[in-house]
């Protein structure tokens, strides 16, 4: 008699309650995910002096966000990754998770291998991620820029009874995909009768639409080798050294500028990740050695002032100068992609 039967099917029926709760409730489901997150950020550093216990929160947050996703977009009948092969949805849901886990990773393996061991971890995770994206950009995605985290945060309030496929099939023969854009357009054969016409999202088929050329390739190499190129500055140069911090930074203007130069080739997916990557840029601020030298005191100054004298913003932004040294010391890591 196997004995752990019960348990399994107890596990199953419980599992089964949970999906069919996520599925109807996603609403109240995003509530609780977002005081998981917000919990992370308060006890960061607070809880036995170790950070890694905020990170362990705020990945698990992530990690259940990014699962609770999958289900929804299952129960909805989505097709939110359009990826032509399976090998490419792998790819990506192994670096979305990484993204997550990246720091508590790190972390944890400083309190257990001490330094040495923090920085084998560092290269080794930086080195997966490279490999990952290259081989979504070389081989699995038509030169496409790949978006940080490869699989976003499923957006929940669009999801309607025209995601699901059987809808999603009966108007992909009426409706037509423009090339540049993207944008599924009604073709005038396809128009429904006045009286049953809406003014809903289109729904089509998976479409994989190829933008760019050689431009892309080039500049989106120089992203992905940045995080590698950084750590050999390091490895050479020193944390604290000008040339670890310049190089990377001069890596990343580069990269932006050759897609700038080509921005109306770019879909408008790319457009919001290139936006995303120039948003950026201003992590420079807060990174050593410039922070230590010009960001510090004036980003300081600043706070204070503001709690002086801007009423009821003293407790916040005293909060904010006494989370800045562990949010500088752990986050604003230029490899960090």
């Amino acid at each position: 008699m196997d004995v752990s039967s019960p348990w399994l099917l107890d596990l199953n029926s419980l599992y089964a309650k949970y999906v069919k709760w996520v599925s109807g409730n996603p609403s109240a489901l995003g509530d609780v995910e977002m005081a998981v997150k917000w919990l992370s950020y308060f006890v960061a550093g607070k809880i036995n002096n170790s950070p890694a216990v905020s990170e362990l929160v705020y990945s698990l947050s992530n990690l259940l966000v990014f699962f609770n996703d999958r289900i929804i977009e299952k129960a909805n009948g989505c097709t939110i990754q359009t990826d032509s092969s399976s090998l490419a949805r792998q790819i990506k849901n192994i670096l979305t998770m990484l993204e997550y886990c990246e720091v508590f990773i790190e972390l944890s393996a400083h309190k257990l291998w001490g330094s040495r061991g923090r920085w084998f971890v560092i290269v080794v995770v930086q080195s997966v991620k490279c490999i990952g994206r290259l081989i979504l950009t070389m081989f699995c995605q038509n030169n496409n820029i790949v978006k940080n985290p490869p699989i976003p945060v499923l957006d929940r309030s669009n999801l309607t009874e025209t995601n699901r496929p059987d809808s999603t099939f009966q108007e992909q023969s009426d409706t037509v995909v423009l090339k540049r854009s993207g944008r599924v357009l009604r073709k005038v054969e396809g128009a429904p009768p006045i009286a049953t016409r809406n003014f809903k999202k289109l729904k089509h088929g998976p479409v994989v639409i190829q933008y760019g050329g050689r431009f892309i390739r080039t500049a989106e190499l120089m992203y992905i080798f940045k995080p590698l190129v950084h750590l050999a500055c390091i490895r050479l140069y020193g944390m604290k050294s000008w040339k670890s911090y310049l190089v990377p930074m001069a890596i990343d203007a580069a990269s932006l500028r050759i897609y700038y130069k080509h921005r109306s080739d770019l879909s408008r997916d790319q457009k919001q990740e290139l936006s995303r990557r120039c948003v950026s840029m201003l992590l420079y601020l807060m990174r050593s050695p410039f922070y230590d030298r010009y960001s510090k005191q004036r980003i300081a100054s600043l706070l204070t002032g503001i709690g002086s004298k801007v009423p009821f913003t003293g407790a916040i932004t005293s909060m904010i100068l006494s989370y800045i040294p562990h949010w500088q010391e752990t986050y604003f890591y230029m490899w960090s992609t």
